[in-house]
């Protein structure tokens, strides 16, 4: 994966660590200078994620019993500050724990055959909302990409991607064609590729691994100037939904964001944090700071759609 820089042993399991690299397409210039600080640190080495920010919700080290001053000496000298992110919001020794966005996660029964199964799960009003979805976007049709050249789809939903970010902090790198080709390459059929056409043209798409009885949303984007009335968002939601009941699928990660939308679908929160390990005083007072005075989750409202 981009930015892989070492392995770390944690509680006797071996992760990859990588550097952190932060990029923001459009905000104010003193920001964008604080980006540029903080990746000319990441790329010395200073700070690390143990696991790949470009693979988010794929890597949870078990941090019980571990001692920070042990996990930091474990790497180079020069590394001051570790990334962990965990399962849940503990607390530790010289780290900072800064509550995270949850992930959104469903769990299947095993004897639904249709979308329209699991539709039939959720009171009235929910299953009047996704048929006026499905409705909506009815004249969007769904390809697999995965099976084709990569230069054929590749480019596209690299762009595509980087238009869907353009508002938001991302710490998967800048050349997100590249990323999305890593995956494909790393891993093969594992890896699937969902493309959106409408009228010929492409206007989205939605990645995700498949892992036995599994499957983990990755990476997403849409055309900006699809009207919101096609519902483009939730259809591909519920297409990850479909696409498991079909292939005897059980647990779906949607990953994080849009929350309150995941949960309309049947989603659940899954809390997790990152804790910031540092031996550096100045930088732990910092982190607490943020996290006390600046850092705030987004709001959001669960909702539940099941009649039960």
């Amino acid at each position: 994966m981009p930015n892989h820089y070492a392995t770390i042993a944690v509680n006797g399991t071996t992760f990859p660590v990588s550097f952190m690299e932060l990029s923001k397409p459009t905000g104010k210039y003193v920001y964008r200078v604080f980006i540029k600080l903080f990746n000319l640190f990441g790329r010395k080495g200073y700070i690390r994620i143990i696991g790949n920010a470009c693979a988010p919700g794929i890597a949870f080290p078990n941090l019980s019993n571990i001692k920070a001053k042990e996990l930091l000496g474990s790497t180079e000298n020069n590394c001051g500050v570790l990334i962990a992110n965990v399962l849940g919001n503990e607390k530790y020794e010289l780290g900072t724990t800064i509550p995270a966005e949850p992930f959104m996660v469903i769990r299947l029964m095993e004897n639904l055959n249709t979308i329209q199964d699991y539709l039939q799960l959720f009171s009235s009003k929910y299953r009047v909302r996704a048929q006026k979805v499905l409705k909506n976007s009815n004249d969007i049709i769904a390809k697999p990409l995965h099976d084709l050249p990569p230069n054929k789809w590749i480019a596209q939903c690299g762009q595509l991607l980087y238009h869907s970010l353009q508002d938001k902090t991302i710490a998967i790198g800048q050349n997100l064609s590249q990323l999305i080709h890593c995956y494909q390459k790393s891993l093969g059929s594992n890896f699937k590729v969902l493309g959106y056409y409408l009228d010929g043209k492409i206007v989205g798409f939605i990645s995700f691994i498949q892992d036995d009885k599994m499957i983990h949303a990755t990476h997403l984007g849409i055309d900006m100037q699809i009207p919101l009335n096609y519902s483009l968002y939730q259809r591909m939601m519920y297409d990850l939904v479909s696409y498991s009941i079909e292939n005897k699928i059980t647990f779906i990660n949607l990953g994080r964001t849009a929350t309150e939308i995941k949960s309309t679908i049947g989603a659940v929160p899954v809390e997790n944090s990152f804790i910031i390990f540092t031996k550096n005083p100045a930088l732990h007072f910092i982190n607490k700071f943020y996290t006390k005075y600046i850092h705030k989750k987004p709001e959001y409202i669960l909702r539940n759609p099941f009649k039960n």
